[in-house]
């Protein structure tokens, strides 16, 4: 192929990329660096910087030729650093600089920034020296303040809920109780005269305030949780299923079965006692037949442990196995159902407070419904 007139030909390309001297090169690589960076000897006294640091700290390069490191630090940090960069000399190896403390530059106006500074050892001609990579982090700063401020109102509003839940529930207990008796006295009054109607109506309040005994309960209960502070001890799980079965005293059609071996488990025995209570409940309230059967299995492995409650009931739709957990939340009418809509939200908040999570596996028209939730072993 014939040469361009134009072209200078390989020989002439070769001399335009080999006239550079290695340092020359060298300052090349580093101006062309999307992070700032600065070069200094041994007397911590600048070499070179690049385009990135000029923009970064306001300076022009000439400005900083030969001036101490310490130009571009708060004055409060130069008598340290000239410390650690000494340190840093008599053992070179390239890591971050003042690794778990907050570092700060300073721009030439004076204002201050704060900065991630890594360190590399390097040899130019023979002279050792340092390379300073520089980061300004001022937005992810501001990010993580927003975040932890974010947490932190967060935190308290769920205190102040929660604080407020305790509260009000238990201060309308008691006049709640005084409404029940009240339907109790009047039913008594009017029971020889009262319609039918009447009669109905006064049933209807009377479960009425039932359900209402049962939120406030309910209520109370979740604002409980992370209050009460029991005591980890050695549980056997097995023990605790059957303390259960002792509670709920199932109707004599359903068979409550426990699938041992179940290895001891470390934790808070109240709490797994509290889960398995309104699982194993909740199977046997919204069973739709008069006979049933509940199991509960249990598994270690690596540190948890994965409960497993099924029942052969009428099974759980899946678009509702995530609202199911939500508070106040029934699937069934109240009408039919006397339940708070509480008892999955404890539950759930009890397995996450104990390192977890929990979820369902059902899949109608197949019968059976299987709670599922890991549950972290503590630490001896």
């Amino acid at each position: 192929m014939a040469q361009d007139a134009d072209d200078p030909g390989d020989d002439a390309r070769r001399d335009v990329w080999s006239d550079p001297s290695p340092g020359d090169r060298f300052a090349r690589v580093v101006d062309a660096s999307p992070t700032a960076l600065v070069l200094s000897n041994l007397d911590g006294r600048i070499e070179m910087v690049n385009r990135q640091l000029e923009g970064m700290f306001g300076y022009d390069r000439e400005e900083l030729r030969d001036k101490p490191l310490e130009v571009l630090m708060p004055r409060r940090f130069h008598h340290g650093h000239i410390d650690l960069r000494n340190r840093f000399f008599a053992a070179r190896s390239s890591r971050p600089m003042g690794e778990g403390r907050e570092l700060f530059g300073v721009r030439k106006d004076g204002t201050e920034f704060p900065v991630e500074i890594g360190l590399n050892p390097i040899e130019l001609e023979g002279t050792p020296m340092v390379v300073a990579s520089i980061v300004e982090i001022t937005a992810r700063r501001r990010i993580e303040a927003e975040k932890e401020q974010q947490r932190v109102e967060l935190a308290r509003s769920n205190a102040d809920l929660e604080e407020f839940a305790y509260v009000a529930s238990h201060d309308l207990k008691a006049p709640l109780r005084a409404i029940s008796h009240l339907v109790d006295w009047i039913a008594e009054d009017i029971e020889a005269t009262a319609s039918t109607e009447t009669i109905d109506n006064l049933k209807l309040l009377r479960g009425r305030v039932v359900r209402l005994q049962l939120l406030l309960d309910g209520l109370l209960a979740y604002a409980r949780i992370g209050r009460s502070k029991s005591n980890l001890e050695k549980v056997d799980v097995a023990q605790v299923v059957r303390d259960v079965i002792s509670v709920l005293s199932p109707p004599p059609g359903f068979v409550i079965e426990c699938q041992e071996p179940m290895p001891p488990l470390r934790t808070h025995r109240a709490s797994l006692l509290v889960v398995l209570q309104n699982l194993i409940g909740n199977a046997i309230k919204h069973h739709d037949r008069s006979d049933g059967h509940v199991s509960v299995t249990m598994r270690k492995q690596n540190g948890m442990a994965e409960f497993r409650v099924s029942d052969d009931g009428p099974g759980i739709a899946p678009r509702f196995h995530d609202r199911i957990f939500v508070i106040f939340q029934t699937l069934a009418s109240r009408d039919e159902v006397e339940a708070s809509g509480i008892g999955l939200a404890i539950v759930k908040k009890r397995v996450e407070g104990h390192g977890g999570r929990i979820w369902v596996e059902s899949e109608p028209p197949a019968r059976g419904t299987t709670f599922v939730f890991n549950w972290k072993e503590a630490a001896s």
